[in-house]
């Protein structure tokens, strides 16, 4: 199955970042857990796309990439990791990665975005 170990590594990661802030006595009920993993999850597959998106948006503009191939290559990323290419057209999606897109450099690369900042884009945005 084409991305299976991505998509364990990123429930993995997104358990170690959930589970701790449970404490013993603290556990909710299963249903809760699986509803805000769920939750988590959800954002984290629409930050993954908002940052896949801005790239490609980035090497279409400086000329990299025609269109047509940036749309493939987009499609193909999300893909590998289970997840339809349709989160791309989601306007929460889409808003956020038209604001990181002012934070990539020519190279396309997010050198100007600490880690707080892209954790407040995250929480606000997506």
């Amino acid at each position: 199955m084409p991305g299976s170990w991505r998509t364990r590594l990123l429930m993995v990661a997104l358990l170690v970042t959930i589970g701790p802030t449970w404490s013993q006595e603290q556990a909710p009920d299963p249903a809760t857990s699986r509803r805000v993993a769920r939750l988590e999850l959800a954002r984290s597959i629409r930050a993954f796309a908002t940052a896949t998106l801005a790239h490609g948006e980035c090497q279409v503009a400086r000329g990299r990439l025609k269109r047509r191939q940036a749309d493939q290559a987009m499609a193909i990323a999300l893909q590998e990791l289970g997840v339809s290419p349709a989160v791309l057209a989601n306007p929460q999606v889409r808003k956020a990665a038209a604001m990181l897109e002012n934070q990539l450099d020519e190279a396309c690369q997010l050198t100007g975005l600490d880690a707080a900042a892209a954790d407040k884009l995250v929480r606000e945005e997506l």
